[in-house]
């Protein structure tokens, strides 16, 4: 003989509910039938789903993606200063080109990735800017 667990159970007698098992005999608890969830229909890309004004939609998802994503691990000095210190190899480069052959050339290349380095607001961007021009006007005056 097999015994049912006591639960809720479709209702035997018809109801389209659900009634309660005791594990021996049908209680009197009559309740409503779970209903599914209805899955919602999908959204054209950038529709706003229902219920949520425009404004909101596009913030709420990068909140809720930022929310979900890692912290960041801290970047170090070389990451931070890239561009700077490319300036700084581009500006060797250039005056041990302009030592051995006596001619300035590429001056223009350290001064836009200086620039870059001012965009990216690098903490050593200022200086980079400072070493950049200061071989532009090397070059136009030797």
């Amino acid at each position: 003989m097999t015994t049912t667990s006591a639960g809720w159970y479709p209702d035997p007698a018809g109801s389209g509910g659900l009634r309660w098992w005791d594990g021996a005999a049908w209680g009197e608890q009559v309740r409503p039938a779970a209903q599914p969830v209805a899955q919602a229909a999908p959204q054209p890309w950038g529709a706003t789903p229902a219920g949520l004004p425009p404004w909101d939609t596009g913030a709420t998802a990068a909140q809720q993606w930022a929310a979900t994503q890692p912290p960041a691990a801290p970047r170090t000095f070389l990451q931070r200063n890239v561009n700077s210190l490319l300036v700084a190899g581009l500006v060797v480069v250039c005056v041990l080109i302009a030592a051995t052959t006596g001619y300035i050339v590429f001056a223009f290349i350290p001064a836009f990735v200086a620039a870059r380095a001012v965009q990216e607001k690098e903490p050593l961007a200022w200086p980079a800017v400072g070493v950049a021009v200061a071989l532009v006007i090397w070059r136009f005056l030797a």
